[in-house]
């Protein structure tokens, strides 16, 4: 009997894993089914580029420095953009790549060696749909995504809807479409020093 128990329990452990949903965390290095929205990570602003093809966008201040980070977070529901301030974290965070990478690839995380970009849900089934959030920081500043909130100099993508695919979709199904670009928060440190500058210079031309 306890024998029989055990082995409907394992079965039980294998179809509740089987049905659980994935999402593959990538922003670049695959082929969208929406192959011409941009899906880059800016500095201060989406660059003017925002709605060329990608990749190839020609815009200078997308992120680049392995100290940013790149997370994703989700309410479960569709359309539930109201209520991501009270998302849950999925999967681990990759860095951004350095300022050395190919044009194309700037703006874009990449999945660490020896890592897989597939995340598992643990409480969304084939079929369900979920609300997701990319959030981006710099690591070397902030431990966490809301001590960098905290400090001011963040980004968070608009949220955007996600439907489990069927076991045996397509890979691009897995991918995260409906992601849109979006920027990091300039330093307060940049935005002050800007204040500055356009200050003295007001005063010089007063003074002359």
């Amino acid at each position: 009997m306890k024998k029989l128990i055990a082995i409907a329990v394992l079965g039980l452990a294998a179809v509740t894993s089987w049905g659980q949903g994935t999402v593959d965390f990538r922003n670049g290095g695959v082929t969208f089914k929406t192959a011409t929205a941009n899906r880059y990570i800016y500095f201060g602003a989406v660059g003017a580029g925002a709605g060329a093809p990608v990749p190839g966008s020609a815009d200078a201040n997308r992120v680049v420095g392995t100290s940013y980070v790149a997370g994703l977070w989700y309410v479960n529901g569709a359309d539930q953009g109201g209520q991501i301030a009270g998302a849950r974290q999925v999967g681990r965070t990759f860095a951004f790549r350095a300022a050395t990478t190919a044009e194309a690839n700037k703006g874009t995380w990449v999945v660490a060696a020896g890592a897989s970009p597939t995340f598992t849900f643990t409480d969304l089934a084939i079929g369900q749909s979920a609300t997701l959030q990319v959030r981006v920081w710099d690591s070397a500043k902030f431990t966490t995504f809301e001590a960098a909130v905290a400090g001011g100099e963040f980004g968070a993508s608009a949220p955007f809807n996600y439907i489990v695919p069927a076991a045996g979709s397509a890979a691009d199904a897995y991918y995260m479409d409906n992601l849109r670009a979006f920027a990091v928060i300039p330093e307060p440190s940049t935005i002050a020093l800007g204040i500055l500058g356009a200050a003295s210079l007001l005063f010089l031309r007063r003074r002359k």
